[in-house]
């Protein structure tokens, strides 16, 4: 059976062609509304608050579904879409109601063809009528999007639409609309426009990725954390970036563990300055470059006592080290999976019966936010941000905690994940 990598990998033309069709089998349980990407496509719900409606959320991502070349993106956007959709389906059991509107952010290969379907979109009222929008990835569609001339929420502090409502005395009163009270950036850090910290558009905004650098000091705080009594041991290579993101992992460190901290060059298969001579040390990789791996792979044979902890970027490959214990590696990204889990395996086969192929990374992703939109819009409704109590959700790979940024929101609930060295495939055909 064909089963997902958890990258981004080339889908085949064949499947590119029938993105469009899949989405339309997705959503084959609930009413479809056939419109083109601009004017997205519906999913049904029932009412949350009969003075309100249904919850609109309006999910904008790359699906490039009338593309012909190859792209990137689409197979993981459509894994995202469908694991919030499940998400969003099973919350309705609790009680969620909501419209779910998709839009494809770049359905072509043509780059003016795509500027123009981000323009439309903005103008579309189903687009701007949403409560929350989830999306999109790339940060120029996200201030084309928002700053659109044909976007009406430009006027949201001035000259804002307004919605008539008639009172309990028959008195019509004008209101104005502020859509959308949320915007999430999903997988990209958008620093939206801001004065003195405070966010100067008209809805407030989530990053549940982080930047990297805030990445980095919550992956080296929650290092300590984890291992206060191991010396840690920071691994570069000889590339440009290597040292600079060793550098704020030790800085960071610092702050919370008296225990020595170095760094060492992985050059030619040897470490300078050597590793001390002693056990429990803690090896932390912040290098990209898969030639350390085999030299690494060698030492860790020899010194069982070491942990090792791969410094991973948010799109690559999982990357193990072979004649390993499963314990001896740990990644601190919410990439990966735990497929040992109970309730990732109940994750995994669910999605496995309901969209016939085993879920990525991506799925978890959509699964684990999805499930946390869905929840606290139900709590708290849909500008839910300003309510939510200092807690953590857990998710199924992910840790979500919303902290108060200078220009946004972000989530710094980076938790970690065991990644076993031969994850098994669940299901067979």
């Amino acid at each position: 059976m064909y089963r997902r990598t958890d990258s981004f990998t080339s889908i085949s033309q064949f499947k590119v062609k029938t993105l469009c069709l899949s989405i339309w089998l997705m959503l084959a349980h609930s009413f479809v509304q056939s419109q083109d990407s601009s004017m997205g496509l519906t999913i049904d719900g029932v009412i949350l608050n009969p003075t309100q409606g249904p919850l609109r959320i309006g999910i904008a991502l790359p699906f490039h579904a009338s593309g012909i070349k190859q792209n990137v993106l689409s197979d993981a956007m459509l894994d995202y879409y469908l694991g919030m959709k499940l998400a969003f389906h099973e919350l309705e059991a609790e009680g969620l109601t909501a419209n779910v509107s998709v839009f494809d952010t770049e359905p072509t290969d043509s780059v003016p063809l795509n500027q123009l379907a981000i323009k439309l979109i903005s103008a579309n009222r189903n687009f701007i009528d949403n409560n929350i929008i989830i999306g999109p990835v790339y940060e120029q569609n996200f201030k084309d999007l928002i700053y659109s001339p044909s976007g009406s929420w430009l006027n949201a502090v001035g000259n804002q639409p307004n919605l008539s409502v008639v009172n309990p005395n028959n008195l019509t009163i004008k209101t104005p609309i502020i859509n959308p009270q949320l915007w999430i950036s999903p997988l990209t850090y958008i620093k939206p426009k801001s004065q003195k910290g405070l966010t100067t558009g008209p809805f407030p905004n989530i990053n549940f990725f982080i930047n990297d650098t805030l990445r980095y000091k919550s992956v080296a705080k929650n290092v300590v954390r984890m291992f206060p009594k191991h010396r840690i041991c920071l691994i570069i290579d000889a590339g440009k970036s290597s040292k600079p993101k060793a550098l704020i992992y030790k800085a960071s460190m610092a702050k919370s563990t008296s225990k020595l901290i170095t760094i060492h060059t992985m050059k030619d298969g040897v470490l300078t300055p050597a590793l001390p001579k002693r056990d429990s040390l803690l090896l932390v990789t912040c290098s990209d470059d898969v030639a350390i791996r085999t030299p690494l792979e060698k030492l860790l044979e020899k010194r069982q006592q070491c942990w090792l902890i791969a410094d991973l970027s948010w799109f690559e490959d999982k990357r193990y080290y072979s004649g390993l214990n499963d314990e001896i590696c740990i990644y601190p990204t919410v990439n990966f999976t735990d497929f040992h889990d109970t309730a990732t395996l109940h994750f995994s086969k669910k999605f496995f019966a309901t969209y016939g192929t085993e879920p990525s990374r991506f799925a978890f992703i959509g699964y684990d936010q999805g499930a946390y939109v869905g929840l606290s819009a139900m709590a708290f409704g849909p500008n839910f941000v300003s309510s939510l109590p200092d807690a953590t959700y857990e998710g199924l790979i992910n840790s979500i905690h919303i902290r108060g940024g200078g220009s946004a929101p972000y989530n710094d609930g980076i938790r970690f994940v065991v990644i076993y060295e031969d994850t098994p495939h669940l299901f067979s055909q």
